[in-house]
């Protein structure tokens, strides 16, 4: 994987102590640069793209079966293609898929509008595939916004993991702690400008254009030497001594990818049902349970720091089994309802980061972007069949999310007994 320290001059290397200095002070920024770069690029992907869609099915009152089916096939069509932007980060530098990426995040900024123009695009348009025309252009722009986070996770989080050989678990949690604020907002932040604005969510274009600016001056990792590009498929046979925890790995972030997307996507329905405000059904709940990952993210990953990864991970995977079942099974008031979101998004949150930076202990560090994008994305494309079948649980138990999420929890089960699984020898690796 790219390092995003510069390279150094080695003619230089016997020059004037002040010249070590200023040289050292250079590299020293553009570092501090391209990390606040790649942050703020997380925050820009997570705020748009997918994540908006389990709010705006609601807002604009969309069939949830239907819609769960739209979210499951674009999932995983993106998610599936991650190893490859990974690996295309690895041979040719993040910087331009970091910045390709946020840009087509962009493009879900347009569902807002869009929802004016049904009848008009059901008119004019054919249907195709059960998709009348509304639900075409729908998919097409939901797709885009999709495939811009994809592109961006693997190379964003492989760069974001190589500041530090010690401390990168600390660093990816950084990275995932704050992109996470932009995925806490986005259903809450997209809903007030839905509703304030007569559905021109277009509006949040320019200040997406701003930080897209900010991210094309900043992002400046050093570039790949030719001869260390390698291809993807050299990149996946150098894993075959790590595949089977990478394989355990895979598997426990698949299901904990899965059971929160279920979680997500049926929390509007599951409040409504609940008798709670309408704030918490369409986005509030949902920023609660992110505003408790984001604050534990960071702890959690300075704690695996210190006391290996492999034992960290498995006391979160046990705690958020638990947190996630008291979330969807007691019913509390309000105020309470508030800090279990809170509590149980602190335990809910942090299995995917400690997951990621434990494989990328464990992988050789050229294929750091690769075997993120394995972790990120191809357990994400296997979590991403969720909404789907959490949809068709929701239709099929008489329109009840409680009951659906209870028997969506039970894999929570496996996950934990597959925790046990993992060696203990990434605890110890220098």
């Amino acid at each position: 994987m790219t390092s995003i320290r510069p390279v150094k001059d080695e003619s230089k290397l016997g020059s004037a102590p002040s010249g070590r200095g200023s040289s050292e002070a250079d590299a020293a920024r553009l570092t501090a640069g391209t990390f606040i770069a790649v942050v703020v690029a997380h925050v820009m992907a997570d705020f748009m793209g997918m994540s908006v869609w389990p709010v705006y099915k609601t807002l604009a009152g969309l069939d949830v079966a239907k819609a769960g089916w739209i979210a499951t096939v674009i999932a995983m069509s993106g998610t599936a293609l991650q190893p490859l932007f990974g690996s295309l980060a690895d041979r040719f530098g993040p910087r331009r898929v970091i910045l390709l990426g946020t840009l087509l995040t962009s493009f879900a900024l347009l569902l807002g509008p869009l929802t004016d123009y049904q009848a008009t695009l059901d008119r004019l348009l054919p249907a195709l595939f059960g998709l009348s025309g509304f639900y075409l252009v729908m998919f097409i722009i939901l797709a885009a916004g999709r495939l811009g986070q994809d592109m961006f996770h693997p190379a964003g989080a492989g760069l974001a993991g190589t500041f530090s050989a010690r401390r990168g678990s600390t660093f990816l949690a950084v990275f995932i702690a704050v992109g996470s604020i932009g995925f806490g907002l986005s259903q809450i932040g997209f809903r007030t400008v839905y509703n304030s604005f007569g559905h021109h969510t277009e509006i949040l274009l320019i200040p997406a254009a701003i930080l897209w600016a900010i991210i094309w001056k900043w992002c400046r990792p050093a570039e790949v030497s030719l001869l260390r590009r390698i291809s993807v498929i050299a990149s996946l046979k150098s894993l075959r001594p790590v595949a089977g925890p990478i394989l355990v790995l895979f598997l426990i972030l698949a299901i904990s990818a899965g059971v929160n997307s279920g979680l997500f996507f049926l929390l509007p329905e599951f409040a409504h049902e609940k008798g709670y405000p309408a704030w918490i059904g369409q986005g509030g709940a949902f920023g609660l349970i992110i505003i408790g990952a984001t604050m534990f993210m960071v702890p959690m990953g300075h704690l695996a720091d210190r006391i290996g990864r492999r034992r960290t991970l498995i006391a979160m995977m046990i705690m958020s089994a638990v947190s996630y079942h008291a979330l969807v099974r007691l019913t509390v008031p309000v105020p309470a309802f508030i800090v279990l979101c809170i509590v149980g998004g602190a335990f809910l949150g942090t299995v995917n980061p400690l997951g990621v930076a434990f494989g990328q202990r464990i992988a050789p560090r050229e294929n750091v972007s690769i075997v993120s994008a394995i972790l990120m994305g191809w357990a994400w494309c296997l979590g991403g069949t969720v909404p789907s079948i959490v949809g068709e649980l929701y239709v099929r138990l008489g329109h009840n999310a409680s009951k659906a999420l209870m028997w969506l929890g039970l894999a929570n089960i496996v996950m934990v007994l597959l925790g046990f699984l993992l060696p203990k020898v990434a605890d110890n690796k220098d």
